[in-house]
């Protein structure tokens, strides 16, 4: 029974190390690779001692466990350094490979001194060859040694958890898990007194969790040597995320980009109140939830990016996302010369802009006019929510803490006008109805934001600058979208909803709320503003609570006008 134990674990460390030959090949961390071999190693010498038969073949066979084993725990703290990313210095390294040559030496002197063994007696327990020894001052050295190694391993990986966030908490736990193993065997193996039975599973167990650390090594750095290749030729930025939202890494010019992303820490996502948070958790959300997103552009202090976005597959077939962004700052800048150098042509430019721009806003005013028409609730609610948004938005604008960006606010109140397009492509019948809708009713009724971006898109698409486009496709199709996830087309939750479609929101529902239609009379402001903010964290973004409260004396003060 014995025997074929220790055969099984044999065969079992051989496995092992072809399987980490055959799957992880290209691995820079040969130390792991070296490991596995001195493990092999190391089982075969208990494997042969198991087996021996005389007092010479078990000394033979001891020697060989001690070629693995003299070299087995600085190969392991070489490894977790590695993957800590944790340097060790190459003069450090080579005393540490002379150390584990002396152990070694040490375990050679058995048979012919008593350095390592002051008295060597073979025996046979349980049917397997075995050895009676008397330690001396040389196997003293290999537990010091053991146990040097032991405390820096557990040094390392305490030093990972709490200083180095580039590393994976499931990594850091693997790692923690194989000291377990590795201090419980050995006092295990003190108490049963038979090294030879318990230290070669010891040793396969802790391939396993290398391996473990290998496959979630190689699903961090998957994009590594694509990046290695990008990076010779160009300087894109590349930051990736799980399809969960989580960080799972950047390469070197990612960090110079946004030195901020230094402080995030792998396998959670960017906080939402940071800076990189609020920029890549909404492109986050919108290519989730649009597979056709895959560029974009947008700005971050005074500098420009280019982003496109690239779904790549997993080893074990899940996607992550990876942003390779340019930075085209001196594009702009050098267009933005060419410019003021042609004053001439930038005022025909300006020209013909403000011109197409007038084109634009007399269709959009002229589809309002045409719907209220229809409808006269619709038309005068579609100015009336305009000033909303923008009395909203000029008190965000007072908030710097947001570091929204200007052009995000200008866009929002251009667009705002925009929201209700798609009730031109509803039925009179449903249009007009003053009552209650029916379920079927309802269901047409709410295609009109889905309609209403399908409108905006061919009104804007190609004049308009992308963003501005995509931020008013957003109004027209989100502003339905409830922050608990109960609203229409798609059912988003909290900020998978676009922040533009949010503060639209409130503002459509406000209006509906004071304004007299044909079916209700106006809701007093003091009810109103009650609803409202009793239906933050709900219905709305509890994030908009604070400037709806600080801007409604405003907004009461426009709709008395409106009034009079």
């Amino acid at each position: 029974m014995g025997h074929c134990y220790l055969t099984l674990v044999l065969v079992a460390s051989i496995v092992n190390l072809i399987i980490l030959m055959s799957l992880f090949r290209k691995q820079t961390n040969i130390f792991i690779f070296f490991a596995f071999v001195g493990i092999v190693v190391s089982t075969y010498g208990h494997w042969l001692l198991g087996f021996s038969e005389t007092l010479e073949g078990a000394i033979v066979a001891n020697k060989v466990n001690y070629v693995g084993a003299a070299y087995i725990p600085m190969l392991m703290f070489f490894s977790l350094s590695q993957i800590c990313k944790v340097k060790i210095n190459s003069y450090v390294r080579f005393l540490m490979v002379l150390f584990s040559s002396l152990v070694l030496g040490l375990a050679l002197t058995v048979g012919f001194s008593s350095v390592y063994y002051e008295s060597f007696e073979f025996v046979v327990k349980n049917g397997l060859g075995d050895y009676v020894a008397t330690y001396g001052w040389g196997h003293d050295v290999f537990n010091a040694m053991v146990v040097m190694y032991g405390v820096m391993d557990v040094v390392v990986v305490f030093y990972a958890l709490f200083r180095r966030k580039m590393v994976s908490f499931k990594n850091i736990f693997a790692m923690f898990l194989t000291e377990m193993v590795m201090f419980s065997s050995f006092l295990v193996s003190r108490v049963l007194e038979n090294d030879m039975l318990v230290m070669p599973i010891v040793y396969v167990l802790n391939q396993i969790i290398f391996l473990y650390l290998c496959a979630n090594v190689k699903w961090y750095d998957i994009v590594g040597s694509v990046l290695e290749t990008i990076e010779e030729d160009n300087d894109l930025a590349c930051i990736s995320f799980s399809t969960k939202g989580l960080y799972l890494g950047c390469n070197d010019i990612a960090e110079k980009f946004f030195p901020k992303i230094k402080e995030c820490r792998i396998d959670w996502p960017l906080s939402s109140g940071s800076e990189l948070g609020r920029l890549f958790n909404q492109w986050l959300d919108r290519v989730k939830n649009s597979p056709a997103l895959n560029s974009f552009e947008f700005s971050l202090g005074d500098r420009h990016y280019k982003c496109v976005v690239q779904r790549v597959m997993k080893i074990t077939r899940e996607l992550l996302f990876l942003f390779k962004i340019e930075d085209v700052t001196d594009i702009q800048l050098y267009i933005e010369s060419l410019g003021k150098n042609n004053n001439l042509l930038q005022k025909m430019v300006q020209k013909n802009a403000r011109t197409v721009q007038a084109i634009q806003e007399q269709m959009i005013v002229g589809m309002a006019n045409m719907i209220e028409s229809r409808d006269g609730n619709t038309g005068g609610h579609i100015k009336r929510t305009s000033q909303v948004v923008k009395i909203i938005v000029d008190e965000m604008r007072k908030d710097k803490s947001l570091d929204l960006p200007d052009r995000f606010y200008d866009a929002l109140v251009a667009a705002a006008p925009m929201h209700d397009l798609g009730k031109i492509a509803i039925d009179d019948q449903i249009l007009r109805k003053p009552g209650k809708f029916s379920d079927e009713e309802f269901a047409v009724m709410k295609t009109h934001a889905e309609k209403g971006a399908f409108v905006v898109e061919n009104l804007l698409a190609g004049i308009e600058e992308p963003f501005f486009v995509q931020l008013s496709k957003n109004v027209a199709f989100y502003h339905h979208e409830r922050w608990d996830g109960k609203g229409y087309p798609k059912g988003l939750v909290g900020e998978q909803i676009p922040l533009e479609a949010r503060i639209m929101a409130v503002a459509d529902v406000y209006d509906a709320l004071v304004s007299r239609r044909c079916y209700k009379e106006r809701m007093a402001f003091q009810d109103a503003f009650d609803i409202i903010v009793s239906a933050m964290g709900t219905q709305f973004d509890p994030f908009m609570k604070k400037y709806f409260v600080d801007c409604s004396t405003l907004l009461q003060a426009y709709y008395v006008k409106v009034d009079h």
